[in-house]
């Protein structure tokens, strides 16, 4: 059986009141480790970058310092 069937079946055996806290710790682990991973978004952008930085497109400090001045 995997943890989802396990916590589904727990679910049908506890009472409302606390499934309100299930729910609560449930939706604050989500917030927590939300944090941890990037939106598909932010991946897609990630996974962007690490193509251009192997591609070789890249400002190197030197040349971005020498711009500025």
């Amino acid at each position: 059986m995997t943890p989802k069937e396990q916590i589904l079946q727990e679910i049908e055996q506890v009472p409302d009141s606390l499934l309100t806290e299930t729910l609560d710790f449930l939706l604050f682990l989500k917030a927590r480790y939300a944090e941890d991973f990037p939106t598909p978004a932010e991946a897609s952008q990630i996974a962007a970058a690490q193509a251009a930085y192997q591609d070789g497109d890249y400002v190197t400090l030197d040349t971005y310092e020498a711009e500025q001045a």
